[in-house]
């Protein structure tokens, strides 16, 4: 290794044998990933975001790995560490071993054979999860749509006055007078989901999707709020493109797929409240991308691309609304594809 990109201090503390390849991998917007290759086999290790390090969100990504191997769903497996823990730690900081599935991750849907099989599997790992019946530990929930426009509404009155205001006011009219609309019944039975279905946390081999990783945002969700997302970052370009569309042939590939892998999963409240939901999470999404351009805390961001995260942020930001504005003028042929 040519620098210490992990520390030698948290690699001791695994029973790793000799390592030879210790590589970084393409960087989500939460962890740090890297491939870590040794003498007795391949890992994956992430250094964890210090909002997903707790002992309740390592405790639930072990027992959602558990009951996914034992209904036959492929998952890789936590390692833990010499002393039995989930998590190594060095300081405030948190890394997390876990096997190495085979399979090849992409950035993007390559069209719409991968977009049914994206829907398929995630059909499936809704079922597998149906019967899950001990309560998660961690107390962090995402898609919480209406806190997230609570905050939003707070950071914007709190930033009225600051100079970074004035170059958003579009962004936050727009997000003032669409989302209290699309805020979701708060009566839809909560399922298990997996928190962040981007088409990069599915592994594929040889054109099928094959297993679901990074499992430590799973949660007890209503199951449109997944859908939502998944249909959001299938569908559209990527979130900061700002020329952003929604892919219609996508979409009906995606959910003729996910109504394979699901085989009747849906209630038909949940299934009339599809297309809704998809403007749901890209608002969302939208708003939380906004309130971190003020806050300037939470999301990584591309330093080639950008100078700052806030604005990448703000390109984000405005990439989900480009992507909103388009999906509003296909909702009447979202919901016939839907039924």
């Amino acid at each position: 290794m040519k620098k210490e990109i992990i520390p030698k201090a948290v690699l001791a503390q695994y029973d790793l044998g000799k390592i030879k390849h210790l590589i970084p991998l393409t960087s989500g917007l939460i962890h740090k990933t890297f491939l870590l290759e040794t003498h007795r086999g391949q890992y994956i290790m992430q250094e964890l975001h210090p909002l997903l390090c707790s002992e309740g969100v390592g405790k639930d990504a072990v027992h959602v790995t558990t009951h996914l191997l034992a209904k036959g769903f492929r998952s890789s497996e936590i390692i833990k560490t010499r002393l039995g823990k989930i998590h190594a730690r060095l300081g405030e900081r948190a890394w997390r071993l876990q096997t190495k599935l085979p399979g090849k991750t992409f950035d993007r849907l390559t069209g719409v054979s991968m977009a049914a099989q994206a829907g398929e599997i995630f059909g499936a790992f809704h079922l597998a999860m149906a019967d899950l019946k001990s309560p998660f530990h961690s107390t962090l929930v995402l898609h919480q749509t209406q806190k997230v426009y609570e905050k939003f509404l707070r950071t914007i009155n709190a930033y009225a006055s600051d100079s970074c205001a004035g170059a958003v006011k579009e962004e936050i009219h727009l997000l003032k007078k669409e989302m209290s609309h699309y805020l979701l019944p708060r009566t839809l039975p909560l399922r298990v989901i997996h928190g962040d279905p981007k088409i990069s946390n599915i592994l594929f081999i040889r054109g099928r999707a094959a297993a679901i990783i990074d499992l430590d945002t799973c949660s007890r969700m209503p199951v449109l709020v997944e859908l939502g997302d998944a249909f959001r970052s299938w569908c559209g370009k990527q979130e900061d493109d700002p020329h952003n569309t929604f892919s219609l042939p996508l979409f009906k590939a995606a959910w003729q797929g996910y109504q394979k892998g699901a085989a009747g999963f849906l209630t038909k409240q949940e299934r009339s409240l599809v297309v809704r939901a998809v403007g749901t999470i890209i608002l969302e999404l939208a708003a939380r991308f906004l309130t971190d351009y003020f806050d300037d805390s939470y999301f990584g961001w591309d330093k080639k691309r950008y100078p700052s995260r806030r604005a990448h942020n703000l390109a984000r930001c405005r990439g989900q609304l480009k992507e909103f504005v388009d999906y509003k003028k296909k909702i009447a042929q979202m919901k016939k594809v839907v039924g």
